[in-house]
């Protein structure tokens, strides 16, 4: 009987310890996203606003560092003009658009699942009120693609963006202590993009007689504000 006591204790505390050292909670807020590209075949225009939410977790490994991470879904996108053209975008819906004239353009609405993954530095509570920097990256999986192609309306475009995205991202916020360990958290994050998230083929020359897949990556500013407990 002893011993079943001391089992569960030893539980009760192994929790308690463990529950004071993860904190987390939810948060929403808005997004701005670009795409951006070295080469000449394409140009990248123009800024899409769009959104982001989700959980965040952090693992506290002194009082004053943390492994973060979290599930989010974030909304982005910009636009693509190829120079010379584009062949072959295939929609996953209706009927491939075998030529892309030069000058054309698809504006992307990108839907990710991201699973941040980096560390936190924070400062002891100064008022009401912790800063802190963060860093690390971004994994993210494509699970909706949108693009707008020249007067055409929005088609499915998930043959043309790449399932797999990865991004590093730096930035920092502050949170408000409300009572306890409840507190409102606001953060302001930048993700520069890593991988080549576009897999269309545009022409190299106005002969429309060499082809390649330029590398264009989709990066972002974007803002929560939410509640941790």
């Amino acid at each position: 009987m002893k011993k079943i006591i001391v089992c569960i204790l030893a539980v009760v505390l192994t929790g308690n310890i463990f529950a004071q050292k993860i904190s987390g909670g939810l948060f929403v807020g808005p997004t701005m996203s670009w795409m951006s590209t070295d080469s000449k075949t394409i140009t990248t225009e123009g800024m899409k606003f769009g959104y982001n939410f989700g959980a965040l977790m952090d693992i506290n490994l002194t009082d004053n560092f943390a492994f973060s991470t979290g599930i989010q879904f974030n909304n982005m996108g910009g636009n693509v003009k190829f120079v010379n053209g584009a062949y072959n975008i295939t929609p996953d819906e209706g009927v491939a658009y075998d030529t892309l004239s030069a000058g054309s353009e698809i504006n992307y609405n990108l839907n990710y699942l991201a699973i941040p993954v980096g560390f936190k530095g924070k400062t002891n509570e100064i008022g009401y009120l912790t800063y802190f920097l963060k860093a690390g990256v971004t994994p993210l999986i494509n699970i909706k693609a949108l693009g707008n192609i020249g007067a055409d309306e929005k088609i499915l475009l998930g043959k043309e963006i790449n399932l797999i995205n990865a991004g590093w991202h730096i930035g920092g916020g502050a949170e408000y202590s409300l009572s306890g360990n409840t507190r409102v958290l606001f953060e302001i994050l930048y993700t520069g993009g890593l991988l080549d998230i576009d897999s269309s083929d545009v022409f190299t020359t106005a002969a429309l007689d060499a082809k390649t897949n330029p590398k264009v990556v989709l990066s972002d500013i974007h803002l929560k504000v939410g509640i941790l407990f």
